[in-house]
């Protein structure tokens, strides 16, 4: 090729052959990422979904080998995962030329393929190199160099489809493919929300580690209704990535005729495993306006049937419902500016008691930043407690039973 002039971009053909013999060579090193705190209910995840066994597990995720299959499966069943990260380089990092060398060794043509642009998210820890704009634009040259003789000119753009994260930790860096998109918890839903929104996955979290065949589940504060939410897709059998997209259909590699099978089989497999006979589900809140977005998120769930009624929950009476066996799901509020605690800590003293009057035992899945007030509760058995990381707060989920009276 003359020096200035451009090469051309491979065909159609050529690509589909490079990115087959890359996909014949699964499977691939990945990692599920998931709120810290939530490894647990992730774990079960996995396993009950018939996922390789883990590789290792860290604060915040699993490091496993999925196939191609159980990439895209991975990002439309889980419902506590925050991304699914696919492994694509991991070298010593420990001078701009180390990184321009080892990132240009990377096969990037099989994931950017003719794609215009795609994101770094880059992070460093313990290391000589720091994340800012010298790493990303020793990247983008290395990315560069790499694609300019098979005629690709991808540039490096904030909000691009395509995400690349960039980890490095003690002068070692880590390169992977953020198969994913849009963090997990976006479900594709597009919903109103109140003043204290917990997240769709921790929510998920919650639901999943408390229900055990409840005819009954009662959320009473369930302000713009997530937890409703949840829960409710749990019972029936929806997979919480049915109404989104996912980063790997921008791919090279993808191959939209296996993705349809994925979904038709998980599809499929989620919808034998749903709750029979399904619960009655309950939401009340003092709020109306959090009420109104509760009922709005829920139609456009598909779960227009839960009962929502304006309520008080520190005057909750859990007989009317006369469950055979009950579910109490809450994200209590917190109390987190000044002068609130106290507040939210009087709040979960009443709304404790008014559970522990319950003339017969119902199961609770709380939320709280005030665990040690449900632990030291004398008529309550706390069988669980486990502090999750939520929006840069430190919230307890704690599950208990009340004896009954």
């Amino acid at each position: 090729m003359v020096d200035g002039e451009r090469a051309n971009p491979p065909s159609d053909k050529a690509l589909e052959r490079r990115t087959g013999r890359w996909l014949r060579s699964e499977p691939f090193e990945c990692f599920v990422q998931v709120a810290p705190g939530l490894e647990g209910a992730l774990a079960e995840e996995l396993r009950g979904g018939g996922f390789p066994t883990v590789v290792a597990w860290e604060r915040g995720g699993a490091s496993l080998a999925l196939d191609h299959a159980d990439v895209m499966r991975a990002n439309l069943v889980l419902r506590t995962a925050s991304r699914v990260l696919l492994r694509i380089g991991s070298f010593a990092a420990a001078t701009p030329e180390m990184l321009f060398d080892n990132v240009g060794r990377i096969p990037w043509e099989l994931h950017l393929g003719r794609s215009d642009t795609y994101a770094l998210r880059i992070t460093s820890r313990s290391s000589k190199l720091q994340a800012g704009d010298g790493v990303a634009n020793t990247i983008a040259r290395a990315v560069a160099k790499r694609l300019r003789p098979l005629g690709l000119h991808p540039a490096p753009a904030e909000h691009a489809t395509l995400e690349f994260a960039i980890r490095i930790v003690d002068d070692r860096c880590t390169v992977s493919f953020n198969t994913s998109g849009e963090h997990l918890h976006r479900r594709g839903v597009r919903r109103h929300v109140n003043d204290a929104p917990v997240r769709e996955t921790i929510a998920a979290g919650v639901a999943l580690h408390a229900f055990r065949a409840h005819d009954v589940i009662v959320d009473p504060f369930c302000g713009s209704g997530t937890l409703l939410l949840e829960a409710a897709d749990l019972v029936a059998g929806r997979l919480p990535g049915r109404g989104r997209s996912f980063g790997f259909e921008s791919a090279a590699w993808h191959r939209p005729g296996r993705w349809r099978e994925v979904r038709r089989l998980a599809t499929a497999r989620a919808a034998e495993a749903a709750a029979a006979p399904a619960p009655r589900l309950v939401g009340m809140d003092v709020d109306p306006e959090a009420l109104a977005a509760a009922r709005h998120n829920l139609s456009e769930g598909d779960h227009a049937h839960v009962d929502l009624a304006l309520g008080d929950a520190t005057a909750l009476d859990l007989d009317r419902f006369a469950a055979q066996r009950g579910l109490v799901v809450a994200n209590v509020p917190y109390g987190v500016r000044l002068g609130e605690r106290a507040d939210a800590a009087t709040t979960l003293r009443r709304f404790l008691e008014r559970c522990a009057a319950a003339t017969s035992p119902w199961d609770l899945a709380l939320l709280t930043t005030h665990p040690h007030l449900v632990r030291e509760h004398e008529a309550l058995e706390v069988e669980h407690m486990r502090t999750i990381a939520s929006g840069g707060l430190r919230v307890t989920m704690v599950t208990a039973r009340t004896e009954g009276s």
